[in-house]
């Protein structure tokens, strides 16, 4: 696609909408994949996980327990929870060596 054309396209609202589409297909694809929990304090210093949950909704689930409770716990919003996708890990091809 030229230059010129991407232009067109995006005045049209095509490419925001193409990648809005492409985001939300991501997503979805997402959606069965294992998760993990990611806790960390608000200052960035400490982080945990937990998991792999066998999908985006028991990750958001488990998520949520640990922040009720850590909110019970000491009353402050101190910990934020986070839930990410676990992608497989990748494999060097034939005859390279790992990193």
């Amino acid at each position: 696609m030229s230059v010129e054309a991407w232009r067109d396209d995006s005045d049209n609202g095509w490419v925001p909408a193409a990648l809005g589409s492409f985001v939300v297909d991501m997503g979805v694809a997402e959606m069965d994949l294992p998760h993990i929990v990611l806790c960390k304090d608000r200052r960035g210093t400490t982080a945990s996980f937990s998991g792999p949950y066998p999908s985006a909704i028991e990750a958001l689930v488990a998520a949520d327990l640990e922040q009720r409770i850590e909110a019970e716990a000491d009353g402050s919003d101190a910990l934020t929870f986070h839930v990410a996708a676990l992608y497989p890990a990748l494999r060097p091809a034939s005859g390279e060596r790992p990193a």
